[in-house]
């Protein structure tokens, strides 16, 4: 168990120190009578692990239901890609 600080945990998951203390779905810790924020460094991992398969699990439904087509797995960059739903804007000429 490696506990972080929110500057910390804040430079780990790569967000900022502010969205990081106000997003209450973090796992968190605080002492009693303290201002000071800790995180464990095992549950931030999971947590992320969580939100990825989250993700995954929405992209696999639209794939299954032939709404995207399947995903080909990594790019030349090596980044994956998410087929995104078009977006409507209501003038036509941003369409």
């Amino acid at each position: 168990m490696k506990l972080l600080t929110l500057p910390e945990a804040a430079k780990y998951l790569g967000m900022s120190r502010s969205n990081l203390y106000q997003r209450k779905d973090i796992p968190r810790y605080r002492r009693p009578g303290s201002r000071v924020v800790l995180f464990d460094q095992e549950e931030l991992e999971a947590w992320l692990m969580q939100g990825r398969l989250a993700v995954e699990g929405v992209v696999r439904k639209k794939v299954l239901a032939g709404h995207e087509p399947p995903l080909t797995g990594e790019s030349s960059k090596g980044v994956l890609e998410i087929p995104r739903d078009p977006v409507y804007h209501r003038d036509a000429r941003y369409r």
